[in-house]
Formats: structure tokens, C-alpha cells, sequence
């Protein structure tokens, strides 16, 4: 029975599901958000204009654009339980006894809306969170510099292998 479900598999495939269902959360957010839809073309219409797509060259120049993919993987976020790990090892977190081989599952969601991190209107849709002052991309939290802003790729060293690919594809 298993054997015939491993061919159904098709790992070409790998995360053009999330994909989809991201973009899907973004045209929600466009319709809902119509000012920030205006600026992200107006953002591009300077960058690109109307005669070619962006390129990744282009992604430089595209921080507002940067920022609301950065933004809708944290409003919503495709898998918000993270992906289950199991503990390597006995381990201590916070008082608390974790026994090896335990099965932990990260609540993504409320790491993403917590108002401590991502402010008073985390639960809201707001691009402007990852834009510094000057405009551009902007680290949250701000000592974390290798951080995506966000955990829907997971954290730590099994995190997801083709977030570069996710952010490129967004």
C-alpha cells in the first residue's frame, strides 16, 4: 500500500504548493490593501518600467517589494506549526524537561504575531515593518542579521533548503 503512494510524489514540485498558497494570501492582502499594491507598482513602474519583469539584479532597487514578501510569509504563514522536530538528546528549556526523541512542533504562528517583536498591529497586514527609515529592507529582529524576519522556512540548521528559491519564485 505505502509503495504506491512514494510514486505519487513528484519532487519537481517541491514547494510550488507553498508558493501558490503564499501568492494566493498576497493577491487577499492586495485586494484588502490597496495603497500598498499602488506603491509596490509605482516601486517597480521606476525600476523596470513596463517593458520587462524584474530580475534578480532588480531586487536591490525593490525594497518595498522585498518587504511585502518578507511580510506576507509573516502574516500568514503557509505551514503556521512549523514542520515537527524530534529532540536529539534530554534537554532543559525554560525550566521545563524535553526527553530525548520528543516530538516538538513550533507555534510559527504565534512567534509571527507576537506584538513584542512585530508591534501593537501584528496581526495586521503592514509591509512598512521591514522598511528602515531610509527606506530600505530592514532586519527584524534588528541584531539578527542572517534572519529572514520570520520563521516560515523554520530556524536553526534544519532550516528549509529552498527559501532562496521561495523568496526568489515570490
Amino acid at each position: 500500500f505505502l509503495s504506491g503512494l512514494t510514486n505519487q510524489c513528484d519532487p519537481s514540485a517541491a514547494g510550488a504548493h507553498t508558493v501558490s498558497a503564499t501568492m494566493a494570501w498576497w493577491v487577499l492582502a492586495m485586494v484588502t490593501h490597496s495603497g500598498a499594491q499602488k506603491h509596490a507598482q509605482a516601486e517597480l513602474d521606476a525600476v523596470v518600467e513596463r517593458n520587462r519583469v524584474p530580475t534578480f539584479d532588480d531586487f536591490q532597487h525593490l525594497p518595498y517589494v522585498c518587504a511585502m514578501v518578507k511580510e506576507i510569509l509573516r502574516w500568514r504563514p503557509v505551514g503556521p506549526t512549523g514542520l515537527p522536530h524530534l529532540s536529539a538528546q534530554d534537554d532543559w528549556y525554560e525550566g521545563h524537561f524535553i526527553p530525548k526523541d520528543t516530538v516538538m512542533v513550533a507555534n510559527v504562528w504565534a512567534l509571527h504575531h507576537d506584538p513584542e517583536v512585530y508591534g501593537a498591529d501584528s496581526d495586521e497586514f503592514n509591509q512598512a515593518r521591514f522598511l528602515d527609515r531610509n527606506g530600505g529592507v530592514r532586519f527584524m529582529p534588528e541584531d539578527a542579521k542572517d534572519s529572514e524576519g520570520h520563521f516560515s522556512f523554520g530556524f536553526g540548521r534544519r532550516i528549509c533548503p529552498g527559501r532562496h528559491v521561495a523568496n526568489n519564485s515570490l
